[in-house]
């Protein structure tokens, strides 16, 4: 018998506050000018994310019991998302997993691209599963290869790839592409910084790495790693597959990361009735995990703060409070009077402060959860 919907939330919550003050010290501030919106034609690559190379006989095999989404048995020609959780079936890392296209077919090859600040995590992950599989397992040296994403009409040409392919976490997010050394992409329009980049996937509610997905205490529906395609849930065993598959079938996950937007506290403010990002903005962004609540009411959070730049970021929303979201037949309790914000105490190094905050739920997500439907049908 599954256990009850609030013992699940009481052990996800009692999760996140453990990861807190580890995360606590990182914060972002106004210090950094905020990017020009994004261009509808770019590249840029992406120093933020490394890569892990995995080669060996037992390679597919090996990855098939570590990960959430199905290792084909025979050879693949495009990357894919996916994830590594913990034995409790909490999020390690999200990942792309592309072929290595300089592997022997006899001996299948896999680069695994991670978060930078976790690659040496990941690398001593994958090594303690390792026992007696043949594989061969390395951190790739930066400079060696180098990560870039691609969005708009044109595919990269003038440079030869070693790997990539579409990125599927949201419509429109372009294509992964991995090159030699530092060469550039050309035919890919204009060359971008990796924060337009953020930006970019922040607007359209695709969360990213360690600073977004919060290692050992986001779970992988929460994070959206399954509207992403990220899991696969047919497949067999792996680490962390029970809570993943028991949460599928219930059908009901009441927190999901959605992209917000800050507004002004000052004066005739009104939440805004869509999303747009005003690179002109300036405002102090709250620290991650700051709590999110209703203006007019204390108590019961209503979200948790995760990362942002300018007046755009990323929270964990419960949907029935911050959105119009129907889950149960309990009903919603969001109204659209409801205005919220995320206020946090000073600290050392850091002022306090308050902001205003409204959340919004990405169109696509509507028609990867009647995806989901047809599955469990």
């Amino acid at each position: 018998m599954p256990p009850r919907t609030s013992s699940l939330f009481s052990k996800s919550l009692y999760h996140y506050r453990r990861a807190l003050p580890r995360l606590s010290r990182s914060h972002t501030t106004i210090s950094a000018p905020n990017p020009p919106a994004p261009l509808h034609t770019a590249c840029a690559q992406l120093p933020t994310r490394r890569l892990v190379s995995l080669r060996g006989h037992d390679a597919s095999r090996f990855l098939q019991g570590l990960t959430t989404q199905n290792i084909p048995s025979q050879y693949m020609r495009s990357c894919f998302y996916s994830a590594f959780l913990n034995a409790s079936g909490r999020v390690l890392h999200d990942v792309f997993i592309y072929p290595d296209a300089d592997a022997e077919r006899e001996e299948p090859g896999f680069l695994i691209e991670v978060d930078a600040n976790e690659v040496e995590a990941l690398a001593r992950h994958l090594k303690r599963y390792k026992l007696r599989a043949k594989v061969g397992i390395r951190v790739v040296d930066e400079g060696e290869l180098s990560i870039w994403a691609t969005w708009g009409k044109q595919s990269p040409s003038g440079v030869e790839s070693r790997t990539g392919g579409l990125d599927q976490r949201a419509p429109d997010m372009g294509e992964r592409v991995i090159v030699s050394g530092d060469r550039k992409l050309e035919g890919s329009g204009t060359q971008v910084e990796g924060g337009s980049y953020d930006l970019r996937r922040m607007m359209m509610g695709v969360a990213e790495g360690q600073g977004e997905i919060l290692k050992e205490s986001a779970l992988p529906q929460e994070s959206n790693i399954d509207f992403m395609g990220g899991i696969d849930f047919r497949k067999g065993c792996y680490v962390g597959q029970e809570l993943t598959i028991r949460t599928h079938h219930t059908g009901v996950v009441r927190k999901r990361i959605l992209p917000v937007q800050i507004y002004p506290t000052e004066g005739d403010s009104k939440p805004p009735d869509g999303l747009r990002y005003d690179a002109n903005m300036e405002t102090r962004l709250p620290p991650r995990g700051a709590n999110i609540s209703r203006m007019d009411k204390k108590g019961r959070s209503a979200g948790k703060w995760l990362s942002g730049m300018g007046n755009i970021g990323l929270a964990l929303c419960r949907l029935e409070i911050m959105t119009d979201t129907v889950l149960t037949g309990e009903g919603s309790q969001w109204s659209p009077e409801h205005e919220f914000k995320v206020a946090w105490e000073p600290e050392e190094g850091r002022e306090g402060g308050e902001v205003r905050v409204k959340a919004f739920v990405p169109s696509w997500h509507q028609s990867r959860a009647e995806g989901q439907k047809l599955h469990r049908s």
